[in-house]
């Protein structure tokens, strides 16, 4: 079985959580025997492919064009649209918007039109985008988001209410599968920890450096938190800072860390490395104004550390495990964090551990894969 995996164009230039999906569902489909290839171009020749599994549906052009070709070559289409909630990035676009993205909130009251404004001023940043973006002007993005749907096999969700808010945005019915994300395999009966910046029991928050994943509020929760306590507790960040896409932020961010000295920012650390980052934790934040899931809080609790998490979706995975703040209060991030610093590190539970993993994921896909005649 030969199959072809497609993102975004900007996919290998920009990581995210659709490429760690991508390419860790790809290792393991291949550890189970499966020839697959990763490719962002848009009309290849798919001649030589069973299937096609298109990933990313949301402020994304391309997809329909990736989803349109495959249908061309008459091939069974996959797609896991990795879809957040339109509701939740509205609320986050009226609320907390910064640079281009305050723009459109003024130009448009629609969500589709806002993400089709938005993709113009990314075009600028990412040529090959610019084709899609200007084809979505015309046809309209979420008619090309319900098109896609429409031309899909079968659509793989990460929640059941992915699969809900995709129906209800969309208004469309179609087959779906649910297929949770997990950890990878370095995450997995880890006891080799090492203490790599030489403190514990620090708050850790990982992801990239912008609006969305809200690190002003995190470090204002942090403060008034080490004020209340009196504690000399160090906060690590770890993402890339964008200040091509978020200058505003980006320099705020930058005034931030020059103010408090209790804050370490790394860009990234080595994957392998990142079970230790998260054990020497005492509590990760993850206080993101929408996610498909939240990973990041997944992987704090394989690692034995405590979480708190923002948002429905992420209760479908993390259920009691955590605790949950709203991201735009700081008191709610703030109130969270003090419960998951002094609370006890968590301990899961054996269908937890089995569940959630890269492999487990690949092994579902396959079954998904073999329903299909090739």
């Amino acid at each position: 079985m030969k199959v072809l995996m497609q993102g975004r164009t900007e996919l290998f230039a920009v990581g995210g959580g659709d490429k760690v999906q991508i390419e860790k569902t790809a290792e393991q489909l291949r550890n189970l025997g499966v020839e697959v290839d990763i490719r962002t171009e848009m009309n290849l020749d798919l001649s030589q492919y069973d299937i096609v599994h298109v990933f990313q549906l949301d402020w994304t052009p391309e997809t329909f064009f990736f989803a349109q070709n495959a249908k061309k070559y008459n091939k069974p289409l996959v797609l896991s649209p990795i879809h957040h909630s339109v509701k939740e990035v509205k609320k986050f676009d009226d609320e907390y918007a910064f640079d281009f993205r305050r723009l459109s909130r003024f130009l448009f009251n629609d969500q589709h039109k806002r993400d089709t404004f938005k993709n113009v001023y990314r075009s600028f940043f990412v040529p090959t985008k610019a084709i899609p973006t200007i084809k979505s002007v015309f046809m309209g993005l979420e008619n090309m988001h319900k098109k896609t749907l429409q031309m899909a096999d079968i659509v793989l969700v990460q929640t059941d209410a992915e699969a809900q808010d995709l129906q209800e945005t969309y208004n469309v019915n179609f087959k779906w599968a649910k297929i949770p994300n997990g950890v990878g395999n370095n995450f997995l009966n880890t006891t080799n920890f090492k203490n790599i910046f030489g403190v514990s029991d620090y708050i850790l928050s990982v992801g990239r450096i912008e609006p969305r994943k809200n690190q002003l509020k995190i470090i204002e929760a942090v403060a008034n938190f080490r004020k209340k306590h009196n504690l000399d507790v160090n906060l690590v960040l770890i993402g890339v800072v964008r200040y091509n896409r978020h200058p505003e932020f980006s320099l705020r961010f930058k005034n931030v860390l020059a103010k408090y000295n209790w804050i370490k920012h790394l860009a990234s650390v080595p994957y392998n490395d990142m079970p230790s980052v998260y054990h020497f934790a005492k509590v990760t934040v993850s206080a993101s104004w929408f996610e498909t899931t939240g990973l990041t809080s997944l992987e704090s609790l394989f690692c034995g550390t405590n979480a708190v998490a923002a948002g429905e979706r992420a209760k479908e995975y993390l259920k009691d495990y955590v605790s949950y703040c709203t991201p735009d209060s700081v008191e709610s991030i703030e109130l969270a964090l003090e419960k998951e610093f002094f609370a006890p590190r968590p301990i899961l539970a054996p269908e937890i551990l089995r569940e959630y993993t890269w492999e487990n994921a690949a092994k579902k896909t396959l079954a998904i894969y073999k329903n299909f005649s090739v």
